[in-house]
This record gives structure tokens, sequence and C-alpha cells, in this order.
């Protein structure tokens, strides 16, 4: 069965299905298993603070919370790599499976999506937390425009899912696949504002850089989690010109070589 958007919107259901199968299988033989939800983003950015901000005294003016505007970029890049990586194997690891029945293969790779998404939103609500924690020295408090996150989410989601179709068709007939996506996710971090404000980059240099989707992304959710304003709609306009292209480009890519995946496996 091909993926087609009737054929993914029928087999919803199964989407869903190995959403729920992915979050359960990455916990269960851990011992404080869903505890890390928590845990992972706070050591991850306790990691980068010690490094970049203690260490090398680097960071963002000191009237922003630095330890906040770290989360808000790792905890959305986190989610992103973390996808696109794992849809690496995602057919491959369910060959049986591929072999046997007849679906969509799109719901593997666009499953591990989710799942990662899950994770992304209890990420999210540990930075509401530490959003609160600054409340009173940054006046980082919530307010209205948390009402935006939801939308900035989807957009990451719709970069996400286009380049994950992509890595999980390339993953099944090449098997380089995985060691060149390792490496261009490495790259494109340093490539996005996670460790620094996109105001540090040269001017001359921002055009470039805001063809990045995480330039905008990041800027967006720090708009809202540190500075409690509406992010540009200009930004937003950009990142969901780019969300569309990558999953236009993804899902067009997968579907010319779902014919040739069983074949491979």
């Amino acid at each position: 069965m091909r993926s087609s958007p009737r054929n993914l919107w029928v087999r919803r259901h199964l989407i869903w299905a190995l959403t729920l199968s992915n979050l359960k299988r990455q916990n269960k033989s851990s011992a404080l298993g869903y505890l890390w939800w928590l845990l992972d983003p706070l050591l991850m950015t306790g990691v980068y603070y010690l490094v970049v901000g203690v260490l090398f005294h680097r960071g963002n003016p000191p009237e922003q919370p630095y330890l906040l505007f770290l989360l808000c970029g790792l905890i959305s890049w986190k989610a992103f790599s973390d996808s696109v990586g794992q849809s690496v194997l995602a057919i491959r690891a369910q060959a049986a499976i591929v072999k046997a029945i007849s679906f969509p293969k799109a719901v593997l790779p666009l499953a591990v999506v989710l799942s990662n998404t899950a994770y992304f939103l209890i990420a999210i609500l540990v930075a509401v937390g530490l959003a609160v924690y600054y409340g009173p020295e940054h006046g980082t408090w919530p307010n209205l425009y948390y009402l935006m996150l939801p939308g900035v989410v989807l957009l990451q989601v719709l970069v996400t899912a286009g380049l994950s179709l992509l890595v999980a068709a390339l993953g099944v007939l090449y098997q380089d696949t995985g060691n060149i996506t390792g490496h261009v996710l490495r790259m494109w971090y340093f490539l996005s504002p996670g460790l620094y404000s996109l105001s540090m980059v040269p001017e001359r240099a921002r055009p470039i850089f805001r063809l990045n989707p995480f330039a905008e992304l990041m800027t967006a959710y720090r708009d809202i989690l540190i500075h409690g304003r509406c992010p540009a709609w200009e930004d937003l306009g950009l990142a969901a010109a780019l969300g569309l292209a990558s999953l236009l480009a993804g899902f067009l890519v997968f579907r010319r070589l779902e014919g040739r995946l069983v074949q491979r496996l």
C-alpha cells in the first residue's frame, strides 16, 4: 500500500498505536522510566551551561537567564535530531512486518516523530517551570503568548516529518545514511542559534542563517518563554514556508522510493 494522504488518514490508528509503542519501548528497561522525560533536558542543558556559561564565560547578556535561553534551544533541537536520527532505521528495524503486511510505510517514521514530540511537550513544561523560577528576577512569567506555542511546535513537526521521511527511505537504500545524518546533525546544531542568539550573527550573514528553520523556531520559543512577546510574524511565515517545503519534499521523495524499499530489505 502506497503512502498517500488518504491512506495515512485511514491508517491513523496505526500511527497512534506505533507512537504509544515507541514511548513504552524506550522506557521499558529504564530504572527511572518516564522520569527521564524531565531529567534529560535538565541534565543536557546543565552540561552546556557549565561549559559555555561558566568555564568560557560566554552566553547571552546578563539581563537574560542563560540557563533558560539554552534550554529553549536544546529541547527543540533534541526533539528534531532524535526524530531524524531514529528515522534512519525506522523501516529497516521493522523489516519483518514491512515484508509481511501491506500498509503505508510512512507511518513508521511519522510515529517516531510523534513519539519524540511527546517528549518535547514534557520538556516544554520543564522550561515553563524554569521561567516561573526566574520570574521574580527577570520577569519571565507565563502569559497569553504561551497560547502560540502549539503553533510553533506544529511548524517544527512539519520540518521534522519531512526530513524524517527522507532519511527513512534513504536509510533502507544506502547503508551510509546513518553516519552521514549523524555528522550533518552535529554540524547543523552549531550553525543554529542554540548556544547563541541570532543577533550575535554578523548582519550580512543573517539572511543565510535564516534559511535554517531553527533560526526562526528557536528565536520564536525564546520570544515567548523568555521575553513574553509575540514572535515576529515574518519569522513565523518563513518558518512555515520552510516547514511546508520540507514536508512536501520529504513526502514526494519517500513516495518515489517507497516501491523499492521492500525489495532492499
